[in-house]
C-alpha cells in the first residue's frame, strides 16, 4: 500500500480495502494510530533486510569483504524487494521526528559500519580515516541509489553495487607503501 500509493494515501480504510480485511478494527486492535502501523512496517522491512544481508556479511572474514558484502546484499535486497524499498522511503520521509518511534530514524547501519571500520583499522587492514564519516558516506551512497531506484530511474543495480564496492574499497584500503597502517583516528 505504501509502496504503491504513498504515505499520504495510506489510510486505514484504504489499507483494509487493499488487504481485503473485513474491518478497520482488525488494524486498530493492534495499532492506535497510522504512525504506529507504519513504524511497525518499517521495523518489518528492516528485519527482512537484515535476514537477507547478514548471512552474506558474516560469510566474509575481512573488513573490506564485509563492506563489499554489505553493499552487494543491500542492492540484491533492493532488486528482489523493490516494494519494501519504496515503502521504507515513504515511511522515512513522513515519520514525524517527535514520536515514540523516533529511534527508527537513527541509522543503525552507520553505527555498525563505523564499528566495522574501527576493527579494520585496528587490524591494519584499513587506512586511517574517521570511521563515522566514512560510514555516513557509505549510507548516503546507498540511500541516494535507493531514492533513484524508487523514482523509477533505470538502474543496473548489480553494476551500481560493483561500482560502489570499487569506490569504497579504494577509499578504505590501507596503503603500506605510504606508511598508512590503519591506525584509528580519534
Amino acid at each position: 500500500m505504501l509502496a504503491e500509493h504513498g504515505y499520504a494515501k495510506a489510510t486505514f480504510a484504504r489499507i483494509v480495502e487493499t488487504a481485503r480485511l473485513s474491518s478497520t478494527r482488525l488494524i486498530t486492535y493492534h495499532y492506535d494510530t497510522k504512525q504506529e502501523l507504519v513504524a511497525a512496517a518499517l521495523r518489518h522491512i528492516g528485519e527482512r533486510a537484515q535476514q537477507f544481508m547478514v548471512p552474506a556479511i558474516e560469510a566474509e572474514s575481512s573488513a573490506r569483504g564485509k563492506l563489499a558484502a554489505y553493499l552487494r546484499s543491500n542492492f540484491r535486497f533492493l532488486a528482489e524487494r523493490p516494494a519494501y524499498a519504496r515503502a521504507a522511503v515513504e515511511i522515512a520521509r513522513n515519520l514525524p521526528r517527535d514520536t515514540a518511534d523516533a529511534d527508527l530514524r537513527e541509522d543503525v547501519p552507520v553505527v555498525l559500519l563505523a564499528q566495522l571500520f574501527v576493527s579494520g583499522q585496528e587490524s591494519g587492514e584499513l587506512r586511517r580515516f574517521e570511521p563515522v564519516v566514512m560510514a555516513v558516506t557509505v549510507r548516503a551512497a546507498v540511500d541516494a541509489a535507493v531514492e533513484r531506484f524508487t523514482r523509477g530511474e533505470g538502474m543496473d543495480l548489480a553494476a551500481y553495487a560493483e561500482e560502489l564496492c570499487a569506490i569504497f574499497d579504494r577509499a578504505i584500503a590501507a596503503d603500506p607503501a605510504s606508511g598508512d597502517l590503519g591506525e584509528v583516528l580519534s
